[in-house]
Formats: structure tokens, C-alpha cells, sequence
């Protein structure tokens, strides 16, 4: 069976979070860079590293780390301290055993520089990379398609796809492509799956103001279900189960992205729930066909 994740912050917390991630059942665990606080200047802080490393190493976990959300390979005026962010990120995600890096694509430029300029800093870090893989994920600021082509243009054995589900919805509603067919297009593609829910209600200030889109809290969000919400599974309205229908063969690792600090009351049914979704990867039988 592929492997089930959580995602953690990995921060002072991180015993603990990994404690409740065993106890309920999940095999892996994704690290957030933002929520460990290591990276000071683009360069790991030693004694954090080796407190970090020492909790991680207790524990058998299938690791997947994701790079600091402030990371912009496109950054071509900055583009050494990105370099040097990433490559923290790398080194962090080596040291910990982890299989795969997780780096946005966010929203393509309108000036091809900046897009040569992104695609040579995967190549870079490819280079640098070894049998860690670099996932590159869809946003919900972008269409599929293009995230599909950049891993197709660099070619390389270790630059795969991290297909976020969540946010693939959204931006099938926001751009008005078929959902479904997006699903079928990433599978030659896809080593590495983020899951939760919405409720497939885009927020725009996504796209016009992201730094007073970061300030909003759930108060403001899930009241009215707008935006990337992760929720824990079954809350929201993707069509999982049709979903997962469509990943059947899938051997990867599947991360429960969710804010699970908010829902710690409804923890042991939302690992269920998402465990029968992952089991269906397994299931050889075509699922029935449902609409969105």
C-alpha cells in the first residue's frame, strides 16, 4: 500500500507531532521548513539542525520535506539568497532521510526570463540533488497544464510532480478547465500526492494582494469555505473518491495535508477517512464513474 503522510510543522513541537502521527496510524510525515524556523539567512543553524535531526532519527517515518513558501526560483534580482534557501532546504531534506523535496510552481511570468530562470534553478538543484526528488506542485494560481510541461521539459529521472488535489480544484473552477481530465493528464507525472478539502470556492486575493491573503485566518475563511482551506478530508466538496479512482496504481506517498492542529477532537475519523481513500489505490476494480 502506498505510504499514508501527515504534515507537521517540525518546529519545537516536533516530538510531539510526530507522537500524534504514530499514534494515529500514518507511516510518513512531511516536514514544512517554515514550521521548523532553520533556515536563518539561507544558511541551516547548526545547533537547530542537530536538535531537529536528533528527534526525526527516533522515528522510522517515510520523510517528504516542503521548501519555505518564501522560496522564488523566478526571483531573478535576488536569485543567489533563493538559490542559497533552496539548497538549505535540500541539505535539511538529505539529513533527514527524506525522499523528496517539495518546491512550488506557482504562477508562471509573463517574461520568459523569469521562466528560464526557474527552470534552470530545478536543473541546478537536480544536479545537486541525488536520488531526492524535487516536486514540483501544482498552485491554485496556475493551470495544471503548465506544471505538466516544465517537469516534461527538464527531463530529468528525479524532477517528478506533487499533484496537490485541493488546489488543482480550485484552479479548475477559477480557469475553467475539466478537473477530471487535469487528474488523468498529471499520472505519467505524479510521485508524490497532497490531499485535503474545500469547497472549490476560489479567493481571488490570492492573485491580486498574496500578502493580505496570508492574514487571513480560518475566522475569516471557513465561514464562508473561500480558498486553499485544508481541511481535513470528507469536509469540503472535491469528489475524492472519484479522485483516487482515477490515482488507482499509485505507489507513492499520499500527505493528509490539513491543518489537524483545528480538528484534533475529529483526529481518528479523519485518518480513517482518508485511509479508505488511499486503500482504493490498491482496489484493481475501476470505480463507477461520478460526476464532479
Amino acid at each position: 500500500m502506498p505510504y499514508l503522510g501527515l504534515s507537521i510543522r517540525g518546529g519545537e513541537r516536533r516530538e510531539e507531532e510526530l507522537r500524534f502521527a504514530r499514534r494515529l496510524g500514518y507511516t510518513a510525515v512531511e516536514i514544512s521548513m517554515d514550521g521548523t524556523g532553520l533556515i536563518f539567512g539561507g544558511q541551516l543553524h547548526p545547533q537547530m539542525l542537530r536538535n531537529a535531526l536528533a528527534a526525526f532519527g527516533k522515528q522510522d517515518f517515510r520523510y517528504s520535506v516542503h521548501s519555505p513558501s518564501s522560496l522564488d526560483l523566478r526571483d531573478r534580482a535576488n536569485r543567489e539568497n533563493h538559490l542559497a534557501l533552496a539548497r538549505a532546504a535540500l541539505q535539511f531534506c538529505r539529513a533527514a532521510g527524506g525522499r523528496i523535496l517539495v518546491i512550488h510552481f506557482e504562477q508562471q511570468s509573463q517574461d520568459p526570463e523569469d521562466e528560464a530562470a526557474f527552470e534552470d534553478a530545478v536543473r541546478r538543484l537536480s544536479d545537486e540533488a541525488g536520488d531526492v526528488l524535487l516536486g514540483i506542485e501544482n498552485i491554485e494560481v496556475e493551470r495544471v497544464d503548465p506544471v505538466i510541461d516544465c517537469v516534461r521539459r527538464l527531463n530529468r529521472p528525479n524532477v517528478v510532480m506533487t499533484l496537490d488535489i485541493g488546489h488543482a480544484y480550485l484552479a479548475s473552477v477559477y480557469f475553467r478547465f475539466d478537473f477530471f481530465e487535469a487528474v488523468r493528464a498529471v499520472l505519467p507525472f505524479v510521485r508524490h500526492v497532497h490531499v485535503n478539502d474545500n469547497f472549490g470556492r476560489y479567493d481571488p486575493l490570492r492573485l491580486e494582494n498574496f500578502t493580505l491573503y496570508r492574514t487571513q485566518t480560518p475566522a475569516d475563511t471557513y465561514p464562508l469555505g473561500k480558498g486553499d482551506l485544508h481541511l481535513p478530508v470528507g469536509w469540503g466538496t472535491i469528489p475524492l473518491e472519484k479522485v483516487f479512482g482515477l490515482l488507482r496504481g499509485f505507489r507513492g506517498t499520499v500527505v493528509h495535508e490539513y491543518r489537524y492542529n483545528l480538528f484534533l477532537g475529529s483526529a481518528e475519523e479523519d485518518y480513517a477517512r482518508v485511509q479508505n481513500l488511499v486503500a482504493m489505490l490498491e482496489d484493481p476494480a475501476p470505480g463507477p464513474e461520478k460526476g464532479r
